[in-house]
Formats: C-alpha cells, structure tokens, sequence
C-alpha cells in the first residue's frame, strides 16, 4: 500500500472521529459557556452576601451604639430627678440634649444602612434566582454531554481500534507531517487532487484550489513511501483511485 493510501485511510477515520464527535463536543463547549455563567452568578452572590453582611453589621452597630446614648439619657433623667440646684438641673439638661442629638446620628446612620440592607437583600433574591435557574440548566448539559457520551462510546471504540490498525504501517516522520497538518488546518491535514481537464492537463488541489502542475500530480500517484504536498497550502496530496485509474499508463495488449 502506498503512503497516499496508507494517509487516505487514516484520514477517513480520523473524519468519522471528527463527525461522532462533533456533536459531544459541541455539547461539551455549550456545557463549559453554561458553567461559566453559572460560576459569574455564584461569584456576584458571594459578593452580593459579603456586602450584605458588612450592611448589616453596621447597621447592628449603629443600633447599639443609639441603644447606648438612650441608657446614658435615661441615667441623666433620673440624676435630673434627684438634684436640688437649677444649675446642676440645667447642666444635665444641656447633656441630655447632646445625648439626643448623638442619638439622632445613629438612628440616621442606622436608616441609611437599613436601606442599604434591603437594596442588597432585593439584588440578592433576584440574582439567587438567576443562580438557581443557571444551575438547572448547567445540569441539563451535563446530562446532554453525558447521553452523547454514552451513545457514541462503542463506535468511537470500534474506529479507534480502526485508527490504531491504519496509524501502525505509517512511518513516525510521516505521521508527524500529518498529525502537525492536523493541528494547523483543523482536521483538514489531506487535499484530494481534483481534475479540472484531463486533455489539457489541468489539476488543482481539492484544498486550497490553486492549480497544480502535472509533474506534481504524477509524483502523488507514483509516491510510495514520501508524501507529496502542495506548494501552496502544504497540505499532503492524494487522489482517488478513479482518478489514479484513469492516469495509470495502459498496459498494451
């Protein structure tokens, strides 16, 4: 078997491969946006609890530090009950005034905050619920990536043991080209030779579409060992065997 038979045939399975797989893995890359999503909703609600928690200690200590003034406001007025002085009664008056307006500032500080509290909780109830509806469908992906997974699993078995049988006779500096043309042209690693007429000799490669010249041509049905690759798109070259039919000289009869 020549080396563009040897290519041909490992080419084919590794287009099955590609098909079986492209469903998972369209699955699998709408499974990981999904995830991400989902980790974008987990993140912002952490942050979401953390500021919520901050608001909310704060407004926790704003209330006891207004819980403390009152206590020292109503020490003052039952000191204000026992003096005997106008003096002493107007200097404890002037105190409990400052108490109350301290107080004020609190209670103003701790409103504030309060409304901070329900903004945050109102977000984190919305964003919860986006959360939980991402989380369902993150879910359904896994489950979608899963049944593909498990309907596919015996052919990809079966064309592996194919691609194991069609890699062997196909020596390591060859199958190197290959599998680095595999990388860069995304699968597409073979272009099949397309004739364009035959009386003139016109070719091109069934890749890039850029003509190629006959002795081109003739070195890819001849090459038994070396692959042949075009000039313009360095994809290896092959040709189908009607076509290697219809070009291989004529024994006379």
């Amino acid at each position: 078997m020549s080396v563009q038979d040897q290519l041909r045939t490992l080419y084919t399975v590794d287009r099955q491969l590609q098909a079986l797989r492209s469903r998972v893995d369209a699955a699998a890359r709408r499974l990981a946006a999904t995830q991400t999503r989902l980790d974008q909703h987990e993140r912002q609600q952490a942050e979401l609890t953390e500021q919520l928690k901050t608001a909310q200690a704060k407004v926790a200590t704003q209330e006891n530090e207004a819980a403390s003034v009152e206590a020292r406001i109503e020490q003052l007025r039952q000191t204000m009950s026992t003096v005997r002085s106008n003096k002493e009664y107007s200097a404890l008056l002037v105190e409990v005034n400052t108490q109350k307006a301290e107080k004020s500032k609190y209670e103003d500080a701790a409103l504030s905050e309060m409304t901070q509290v329900d903004d945050l909780q109102a977000r984190l109830k919305l964003l919860s619920a986006k959360t939980d509806e991402q989380r369902t469908i993150v879910e359904g992906a896994q489950k979608e990536v899963a049944e593909g997974e498990s309907e596919i699993s015996d052919q990809l078995t079966e064309l592996q043991k194919e691609r194991d049988a069609a890699v062997a006779p196909i020596d390591e500096g060859t199958l190197g080209l290959y599998t680095k043309l595999i990388a860069e042209f995304d699968g597409e690693a073979l272009g099949e030779i397309e004739e364009q007429d035959r009386r003139r000799m016109e070719y091109t490669c069934g890749a890039c579409f850029m003509s190629l010249p006959i002795q081109v041509v003739n070195a890819t049905l001849t090459a038994a060992v070396t692959p042949v690759q075009c000039s313009s798109c360095q994809r290896i070259l092959h040709a189908s065997p009607d076509l290697i039919e219809a070009l291989s000289p004529k024994e006379k009869k």
